[in-house]
């Protein structure tokens, strides 16, 4: 599939952010399944070192330091790894905002400069605030949250009054660029907090949320877009919500999966299809969800009891089920179209899919080992990407130019003969 529009500048740029954005989704899922998680019980620093304590005597005054919290060399390099490649794609982020507003002076026309100079301000004082947020400590939670508030209203405020801002996409660009700093924050939160399961979630969703914008600013910049027939383009447009409820109902099962992991419950059934020989065990979904988890404690390995892992443990199996109804009938659908492309793309989310419950499946059977749980959080990530390309589709197909003047045509004999 080729592109069919000329690519907007940026579009490499965008291409390597999402790249290192996979790179940072995959590290983290290392992370978490080795348990490095508090790695270093310090941020951003790593028991007060920018890489890792290295020598018998920094190891050796960094447990005087962190008496609670060893070193522990296997957990530490996971972790400070995860934070450098995280710092990476943040400065990528901030760059596609500033040249997402270069490029648009590049046309031939450019908008006032109120259609992003408010962002640019918002962005900046969310990075300053961020920063001395490290330097000050949680005293400034307080002022950040107001600041997040107000850069994404302001986001949504511009979108409204410049909808003209086409084919340029600066507003994504500057949502992403804000979409990073709060990860960066979350990250932080994620030591701080102890591995709060709320926060763990909240940061792995962002993680994927970050890397589907990437891919889809990347996508918009490329020009890549379907050209169809007048009644293929019709049909395939009616496909649009079920394709966007495609989305949203894998990006909740993902959601399901990083509750499973915050809280350590993916070995909480260990045989198929029943789990612990019955098909309904007993199960505490109250508190198995329990959104209001006690903030302090050290979170890591988990502090739910087991009916309660089981329950969250099954509500992940069940999402599993849904998905696969849910995308075996787009994919019906898309393969009834009966377009090579179209079908192409149904073909690929179905592989997809199939590998995907594969390794779902693998983690149970062979308890949960590294390599293939690695995989199964990277293939829920292609999974996403694969479902916003088809989205992104959908809503940019555009009817063959030929076919476009039959049909000008055809309206313009009608109104001479209707005259």
């Amino acid at each position: 599939m080729s592109p069919t529009d000329k690519p907007l500048p940026g579009y490499r740029f965008a291409l390597l952010a999402t790249a290192v954005a996979a790179l940072v989704v995959v590290l983290g899922a290392f992370t978490r399944l080795v348990d490095a998680g508090l790695g270093c019980p310090d941020w951003p620093t790593c028991y007060g070192h920018l890489w890792i304590p290295n020598s018998e005597s920094e190891i050796a005054t960094a447990n005087r330091n962190f008496a609670d919290t060893p070193v522990e060399t296997d957990k530490t390099w996971p972790e400070q790894l995860h934070r450098v490649f995280a710092s990476t794609l943040g400065l990528l982020c901030l760059a596609l905002a500033l040249l997402a507003v270069r490029n648009l002076y590049r046309r031939e026309s450019p908008p006032p400069a109120g259609a992003w100079i408010s962002m640019a301000v918002l962005l900046l004082f969310l990075v300053v605030a961020t920063v001395i947020r490290v330097v000050a400590g949680d005293r400034v939670d307080p002022y950040l949250w107001p600041l997040l508030a107000l850069y994404f209203f302001n986001i949504g405020r511009v979108a409204w009054q410049y909808p003209q801002l086409q084919p340029q996409p600066l507003k994504l660009s500057f949502f992403i660029a804000g979409l990073v700093v709060l990860q960066g924050l979350f990250g932080m939160w994620t030591v701080t907090l102890k591995l709060w399961p709320q926060v763990v979630t909240a940061h792995l969703l962002g993680g994927f949320t970050t890397l589907c914008l990437l891919w889809l600013l990347y996508q918009r910049l490329s020009g890549f877009r379907w050209t169809l027939g007048a009644a293929l383009a019709a049909r395939l447009r009616g496909l649009r919500g079920l394709a966007l409820a495609g989305l949203v109902v894998v990006f909740l099962q993902i959601a399901l999966g990083g509750w499973t992991s915050a809280n350590y419950a993916a070995l909480a059934c260990i045989d198929l299809p029943t789990c612990h020989g019955a098909w309904w065990p007993q199960a505490d979904f109250a508190q198995g969800f329990d959104l209001r988890q006690q903030v302090g404690p050290n979170y890591l390995g988990g502090l739910l009891d087991n009916e309660a892992r089981v329950a969250i443990h099954l509500s992940h199996r069940l999402g599993a089920l849904v998905v696969c109804a849910f995308l075996g009938l787009l994919i019906w659908r898309l393969w009834r179209l009966r377009d090579l492309q179209i079908r192409r793309m149904a073909a690929i989310i179905g592989a997809v899919l199939f590998i995907q419950v594969l390794l779902g499946l693998s983690n149970i059977l062979f308890a949960l080992p590294l390599a293939v749980a690695v995989a199964h959080n990277g293939g829920g990530a292609i999974l996403l990407i694969t479902l916003v390309t088809l989205n992104h589709r959908i809503f940019t197909a555009r009817v063959e130019p030929v076919q476009q003047e039959i049909q000008a045509d055809g309206q313009d004999r009608f109104r001479l003969a209707a005259g």
